[in-house]
């Protein structure tokens, strides 16, 4: 069993994980077989090497891989292709690598989770700029997507950012329309009838990289827009 992360790894994790969301995205060595070391932890396993600073990353390349050579890899494809990778092949994840006695050895199903908490205040920020949000609707209003059947869940509201988004969710449920909801709206109206219909509300704040439910009244707050919009259109 992987042993508990120190303070001083955990701190690791965590700037990197705010670096990573502020900038947008990750760096690490173009020369990919000086971009992992062997596990301290765990025998037999990998550890891939990520930085969120420039200048650590290049300082890094220069000692292990003898330039300054590096990839730039976007927070997307991060999240949707190299974390779940790396899952797949049961390696760790080193989050700003120092060379360190013991170095931060991080799953990387719970570094995603964590980049996408950290993605939620840039993507309400996002959507009050953009002034509207996606629904996937019917004749009715917004639908809901169906709980599972084992054991029953609630019904749940998936809440998108982009157009197309909606649009392929909307063929995975039968919905017939894409709802362009303004946030003033979506603040007044929909988010207090799934809150009191014990709706869960799923967002996506990292693209592509899968839905975290949030509280209502916590989305509503980050969402809140100084005007008014008008009512809600079909497109």
């Amino acid at each position: 069993m992987l042993n508990a992360p120190r303070i001083p790894e955990l701190a690791q994790r965590d700037r990197f994980v705010r670096r990573a969301v502020a900038e947008g995205r990750v760096l690490t060595l173009a020369d990919e077989e000086n971009a992992s070391v062997p596990s301290q932890k765990v025998a037999g396993r990998t550890v891939q090497l990520f930085w969120s600073s420039p200048i650590e990353a290049g300082r890094w390349a220069e000692a292990l891989a003898g330039n300054r050579e590096l990839q730039d890899i976007s927070l997307e494809v991060f999240a949707t292709d190299i974390l779940p990778g790396i899952a797949t092949a049961k390696g760790f994840v080193g989050t700003d690598w120092v060379s360190d006695p013991i170095e931060a050895e991080i799953d990387p199903r719970d570094l995603l989770i964590r980049l996408k908490t950290e993605a939620i205040p840039l993507y309400a920020a996002a959507a009050r700029e953009k002034r509207e949000i996606y629904l996937v609707g019917n004749a009715e209003g917004p639908m809901l997507t169906p709980g599972m059947q084992k054991p029953r869940s609630a019904d749940k509201l998936h809440v998108f950012s982009h157009r197309p988004d909606a649009e392929a969710h909307m063929k995975k449920i039968a919905g017939k329309r894409v709802i362009v909801e303004p946030i003033a709206n979506f603040i007044a109206t929909t988010l207090p009838w799934a809150a009191a219909q014990n709706h869960p509300v799923l967002i996506e704040p990292v693209r592509g990289a899968g839905f975290v439910e949030v509280k209502a009244a916590d989305l509503s707050a980050r969402l809140a827009a100084p005007a008014a919009e008008p009512a809600a259109k079909s497109a």
